[in-house]
């Protein structure tokens, strides 16, 4: 979980996701021209009640002003400090296959100071091959190499479910110490490696939830 040095604790990780939504909703409303946001405003946006907002962003120190709201630039900024987003943090793709390739185009990671400097894979005839977003694939043998001399902090691991725990193991030997697995299958790690997974069948079957709920 993040630091919050102001509230004096630890972030809970359901607040640290919101906190995201909220930085990027306020970015966005930065774009728009919109100088000052009130707990209720950002609740329409978000979905979040007035009352769950002003709760969270008390773990980013006194930045509202009652009956006036928050200035928008300094919220947003430090929004983006905590959640460390406020300098560029340097990514790997582990695996260039659809996902990955496709992952290396994100233009949504440059715009969050998310840099993918390299890719990764075991196949030949991808290794040496440039995506189409001018990454070059590398051969996974050469992480602990390319990810020193690049400082990959994070790596994002969107490999087939057989060959994902190989190449977790490869990363953390590799010594980075995050990791986000899109693969459908639990990773063990060892402690000071963060782990977050992406499993968009889990997100689908909440979804099939929701709709059986209803009928």
């Amino acid at each position: 979980m993040l630091q919050s040095d102001d509230a004096g604790g630890r972030i809970p990780n359901p607040v640290v996701e919101r906190l995201s939504v909220y930085s990027r909703v306020l970015m966005a409303m930065l774009r728009d021209g919109e100088n000052m946001a009130s707990s209720t405003g950002l609740a329409e946006r978000t979905g979040f009640s007035a009352v769950q907002i002003r709760r969270d962003l008390t773990f980013l120190g006194q930045l509202g002003t009652r009956g006036i709201g928050y200035d928008i630039r300094p919220l947003h900024a430090r929004l983006e400090q905590i959640l460390g987003v406020d300098v560029e943090r340097r990514v790997a793709i582990v695996g260039a296959g659809n996902l990955g390739s496709a992952l290396t185009g994100y233009t949504g990671f440059r715009e969050h100071n998310f840099r993918i400097v390299a890719a990764f894979d075991i196949e030949p005839d991808r290794v040496g091959v440039t995506t189409q977003a001018g990454v070059e694939i590398h051969h996974l043998d050469d992480l602990g190499a390319v990810a020193a001399k690049e400082n990959v902090e994070i790596a994002v691991l969107a490999v087939p479910v057989a060959g994902a725990q190989s190449a977790a193991d490869v990363v953390v030997r590799a010594g980075i110490r995050a990791i986000l697995n899109f693969a459908p299958t639990v990773l063990a790690v060892p402690p000071g490696v963060r782990l977050r997974n992406v499993d968009l069948s889990v997100e689908m079957e909440a979804l099939s939830f929701y709709l059986a709920q209803r009928s």
